[in-house]
């Protein structure tokens, strides 16, 4: 069976093909990088342009392979850049509430930090590990419309659409250990972090960022450690283990090595290498948003 999946990047919009079977197997990938695109999240014109890409690429692709049953109409998983989702960490609700009831609190919150805006985004929550708490999302909807209409034109089923933080930690939840941890994601100009206390989640922030972003990355950590009470203000850092999602760059590459030289006190550790025959890690980083969603 074949399957799609693609990133809608500000950066870049990647499309690849695989076969799955006993072993999964890398058919076909393209990119369309685009003009560096570092507008908040909100604004239409940041995906925008990145949805006219991702419309070049499927056509691109199916034109090749329309003599290809196969070719046409294939399910879709779509992963979303953090830059074009807002995040919030809420309580679990009572087992068994309704969803229209769990959809009203996860509005309220949101409507609390963004006013009327809420009125146009579509909002989703999602269980995190322990069930004592729920990862919120919101999306422009005028985003969501914009890629079911571009499945429909080109046959092909949305199976997923997914918010690239959680995309990022469904495919390493397996490594995510006990004690203080952070998931960190790098985009273009973008860092976000999740931190965890023995699988719990504390918080979520991102910001923006300098091309070189370690100095950015450790004071974001550091003042997560402080306002989540995981860490004293004046004491030695506190130990925690830093997971990477998978970098986007070779200079993101290095610019990790210092990050983990300049913090000794912090355990820092990668993602896992995707089996995909194909697929070769030192070459194909810009694909690794979209990876991110085959585990």
């Amino acid at each position: 069976m074949t399957q799609q999946v693609a990133s809608l990047g500000a950066d870049a919009v990647a499309l690849l093909r695989l076969e799955n079977g006993m072993a999964k197997r890398l058919l076909e990938k393209n990119l369309a990088p685009m003009a560096a695109n570092h507008q908040v999240a909100h604004q239409a014109q940041s995906w925008a342009s990145a949805i006219i890409a991702l419309e070049n690429l499927l056509s691109n692709a199916n034109a090749q392979t329309q003599s290809k049953p196969s070719g046409n109409g294939l399910p879709l998983t779509l992963v979303l850049s953090n830059q074009f989702v807002r995040y919030k960490i809420i309580p679990a609700m009572p087992a068994f509430s309704p969803a229209d009831k769990v959809m009203a609190v996860a509005t309220h919150c949101f409507r609390e930090s963004y006013g009327d805006s809420v009125d146009h985004w579509t909002i989703r929550a999602n269980p995190l590990p322990h069930g004592d708490s729920l990862l919120i999302s919101a999306i422009d909807t005028e985003l969501v419309t914009a890629i079911e209409a571009l499945c429909q034109k080109h046959q092909s089923k949305l199976n997923s659409l997914q918010p690239y933080l959680m995309s990022g930690f469904n495919s390493m939840r397996r490594q995510i250990g006990t004690g203080v941890s952070c998931l960190v994601q790098v985009e273009a100009g973008r860092l976000t972090i999740a931190l965890m206390r023995d699988g719990n989640w504390q918080s979520i922030t991102a910001t923006k960022t300098s091309e070189d972003w370690s100095d950015d990355l450790a004071a974001l950590i550091s003042r997560e450690l402080l306002l989540s009470g995981l860490q004293i203000a004046g004491l030695q850092n506190t130990q925690a283990s830093i997971y990477f999602s998978a970098l986007p760059t070779l200079q993101d590459e290095k610019i990790k090595q210092g990050f983990k030289q300049n913090n000794p006190a912090w355990q820092v550790l990668p993602a896992n290498q995707k089996a995909i025959t194909g697929y070769m890690p030192s070459k194909d980083q810009p694909y690794t948003m979209a990876l991110s969603a085959v585990f």
